[in-house]
């Protein structure tokens, strides 16, 4: 995710790959600009040329890590399996992402919305781009499982199911207890599934319910 595009753009990437390093060890709270500029091998000067602020290189920093995991996601949803099965492979991945870096998921999952209104405002993006993408593998999967009853996911469902999923991740952020993040793959792709079909025809449930790999 931090491929560099240019020579003239390395200087700043290394800028912003130094304040990840930073926030997995300190916190973003707890990184300063001087400890990001002395690990990016630049000055406090030269910092500044690029950046305004930390939170302007954080707010960077989000942008490339999410338009990483969003590009993943996609990538990963192939309708080769059951349906359920690729319903549950986006949240597999993201949930993944947020077990995987601890300070960097409080870092953007806590502290940030105590930030800017840019700051909560880049999150709100966020949700509502990954809700509309569900939106749209909905109607995909619904054109590729023409045997599976269902109906299509509206953008107020969608922003509901990752609004109840990220309630759930902040309240095991909070209680420190990362390693619990993956058990609701599960849950997340259960309310997924319900609101495409539930009140259909269920008699082709059994094989997709049969086929779902369960959380390790």
């Amino acid at each position: 995710m931090f491929d560099r595009v240019s020579r003239g753009d390395e200087q700043r990437q290394r800028i912003i790959e130094a304040l990840a390093v930073e926030i997995s060890v300190n916190g973003y709270g707890g990184t300063k600009i001087q400890d990001i500029a002395r690990g990016a091998k630049v000055s406090l000067r030269t910092f500044y040329a690029e950046f305004e602020s930390k939170e302007a290189c954080f707010l960077e920093l989000y942008t490339l890590v999410t338009n990483a995991l969003f590009d993943a996601i996609q990538a990963s949803i192939t309708f080769e399996d059951p349906w359920r099965v690729e319903m549950s492979k986006g949240f597999a991945l993201h949930l993944a992402a947020l077990e995987g870096a601890p300070r960097l998921t409080y870092a953007a999952m806590i502290e940030m919305a105590a930030l800017s209104d840019d700051a909560r405002n880049l999150r709100s993006a966020w949700l509502e781009r990954v809700g509309t993408m569900m939106c749209e593998q909905i109607e995909k999967g619904r054109g590729v499982y023409t045997d599976v009853p269902s109906r299509s996911l509206t953008p107020l469902m969608a922003r509901a199911i990752l609004g109840g999923l990220t309630e759930m991740v902040i309240d095991l952020i909070i209680s420190n207890e990362y390693e619990r993040l993956p058990e609701l793959i599960d849950v997340a792709t259960e309310l997924l599934w319900s609101a495409v079909t539930s009140g259909l025809d269920q008699s082709h449930l059994t094989a997709q319910v049969a086929t779902q790999p369960t959380a390790n």
